[in-house]
């Protein structure tokens, strides 16, 4: 029996191959020659090497070696944070040091401003002061070319002085109306110091400037009254041909021919014909009126212009706040994107550059802003200005000084205010009103204090007000804030504020919706009716009102006292 051959062995040739043996490739023979002569190789494939096995201290060694590792790559990254960090707190600090350095510029500038205007004020009006006694002076002693050149020497000033190119008429007709129309402590008028110097060609020469020949000083004695008085003959018949009236009364009651002891000057004021000075009291009239509507027409065509460029310049300012809120939103987020990229490691200097140009950003907005609102601030003031060229007789309220709020406010002498029916509303041009008040017998409220305009403070206070009789004053502190203040007043009860303006809140089916149980015995509805016609309340500002609340309330101009230079 022949051997049995393995399987998978050679296999004979010619014979097929069986299982396990390897296949000729396609088109070839096993074995056959290769181009190039040469036989086909078979490939073998390298056995791996086999794994080096650790020892149980190699492996705790490396497990050392790796926590070491990650250790120091976190410190180092740790370190480098917070090197990036004190980097950025420091940028940060720089940013708010220039930021409030320039806050202490931009208010030192304004201070140097408001001083420099200040001193320009008093300058002009100590120069105002010696014009005026220098005028008063020389219409007495019948000097008319020193008039004349004082006034010209003012009104030259005043042009140089002027913000606009070339000065309107009517500014330059009311700075000489100013001179011609100035008084002394004696409320004595140049026209009035002419009448008794007995200077003929200066009375002549301020009438037909406009002076007034009736004007009205101590005693009220005009100035026919006082060159009659003195014998003046030339004077007084040049004032009749003038439009002084011979009828007019002093606080004596005596006319200027009751008090005339110059027979001469007595016939001439008997003989004059009463119609006369009516007809030349109705041309003065009529040119008086022909300067106001000039002088309105001007104030109208300046303010509509400035109110241009308000508008103009509001829309501005506006459009750069917006910027600049969009400015701080980029840089929060920015700061934000920058934390996070510290915080994982990432890109740090790309968004720390991106920060500081954010902050830059914001830098160069917030002095664009600041200047716009400048600019704002001081058109508005110029349009304040150009309306104070009104005549003083078309501002509104009555005028007085810190020492008469006693007598005007307070005990209302002569029913003023009683007789109006309206709330006072003070308007304090000079600062001191406020501490006045303050320091009375009053409920005070800051407008614009947050704490004081708490609806349950407010509550307290109007009881309170009512409860002892006393004022309740609001201070607007020349901010637009009274609807903030209406609205205040109707969270405790809607439309309590009107209650208290018209005068309806001390009715009781009104009183006792603004009450509560547990305000305690001293505010039950008993203790109120003693004393609740006593109450008052008053609104103050320290800035040229709406027209609405000069409307609504009786006001009262507070103005500095006149000076005694």
């Amino acid at each position: 029996m022949p051997p049995r051959v393995a399987r998978g062995g050679p296999a004979k040739r010619g014979a097929p191959t069986g299982r396990g043996t390897a296949r000729p490739a396609r088109g070839k023979q096993a074995g056959a020659p290769t181009r190039g002569g040469k036989a086909a190789t078979t490939k073998t494939t390298k056995k791996a090497p086999e794994k080096p096995k650790w020892s149980p201290e190699q492996i705790d060694a490396a497990i050392k070696i790796q926590k070491a590792y990650k250790s120091y790559v976190i410190q180092k990254a740790e370190k480098e944070a917070r090197k990036k960090k004190e980097e950025m707190d420091r940028l940060m600090e720089e940013a708010e040091r220039d930021a409030w350095l320039k806050i202490i510029k931009l208010e030192k500038e304004k201070e140097d401003r408001e001083h420099e205007k200040w001193l320009q004020q008093e300058r002009e009006r100590k120069a105002h002061l010696k014009r005026m006694k220098s005028i008063l002076e020389s219409a007495f002693d019948g000097e008319l070319e020193d008039i004349q050149q004082t006034i010209q020497e003012a009104v030259d000033e005043f042009k140089r002085n002027s913000k606009d190119d070339e000065v309107h008429p009517a500014k330059l007709s009311r700075k000489r109306m100013e001179l011609l129309e100035c008084s002394d402590a004696n409320d004595y008028t140049p026209l009035s110091e002419a009448g008794a110097g007995g200077a003929s060609q200066v009375i002549q020469w301020l009438v037909s400037e406009g002076a007034d020949p009736n004007s009205k000083g101590m005693y009220g004695r005009t100035p026919i009254y006082r060159a009659a008085f003195a014998g003046h003959v030339d004077a007084v018949q040049e004032l009749l041909q003038c439009g002084g009236d011979p009828r007019i009364r002093a606080d004596d009651g005596a006319t200027p021919g009751d008090i005339s002891t110059n027979p001469v000057i007595k016939e001439i004021l008997q003989e004059w014909d009463v119609a006369d000075t009516e007809r030349l009291l109705q041309n003065l009239q009529l040119e008086q009126e022909k300067r106001a509507t000039a002088q309105a027409e001007y104030v109208q065509m300046k303010v509509d212009a400035i109110q241009d460029q308000i508008n103009a310049a509001d829309e501005t300012f506006k459009k750069l706040e917006k910027q600049l809120v969009r400015g701080y939103t980029e840089l929060n987020k920015r700061i934000y994107e920058h934390d996070m990229c510290v915080a994982e490691g990432t890109h740090v200097e790309v968004t720390l550059q991106s920060v500081h140009e954010a902050e830059d950003e914001v830098e160069v907005l917030k002095v664009k802003v600041e200047e716009a609102r400048r600019q704002l601030q001081l058109l508005r003031l110029q349009l304040r200005e150009e309306q104070k060229m009104k005549s003083e007789e078309e501002a509104v309220g009555v005028k007085v000084t810190v020492r008469e709020l006693e007598d005007v406010l307070i005990r209302d002498v002569g029913n003023k205010i009683k007789e109006d029916g309206r709330w006072p509303l003070i308007l304090d041009e000079t600062g001191q009103a406020s501490i006045f008040v303050r320091y009375s017998d009053t409920n005070y409220l800051n407008a614009v204090n947050p704490a004081n305009m708490e609806p349950e403070r407010i509550r307290m206070a109007l009881l309170g007000a009512v409860r002892y009789g006393k004022p309740l004053v609001i201070d607007l502190m020349g901010c637009d804030m009274f609807h903030v203040v209406k609205g205040r007043f109707d969270e405790i009860t809607p439309g309590l504020l009107d209650w208290v303006i018209d005068k309806t809140l001390v009715t009781e089916e009104k009183f006792n919706q603004i009450t509560k149980k547990e305000d305690g015995p001293e505010y039950e509805e008993k203790m109120f009716w003693a004393r609740m016609g006593d109450f008052k309340f008053w609104l103050m500002t320290n800035a040229e009102p709406v027209p609405e609340l000069l409307d609504m309330f009786y006001t009262i101009r507070v103005k500095p006292a006149p000076p005694k230079d």
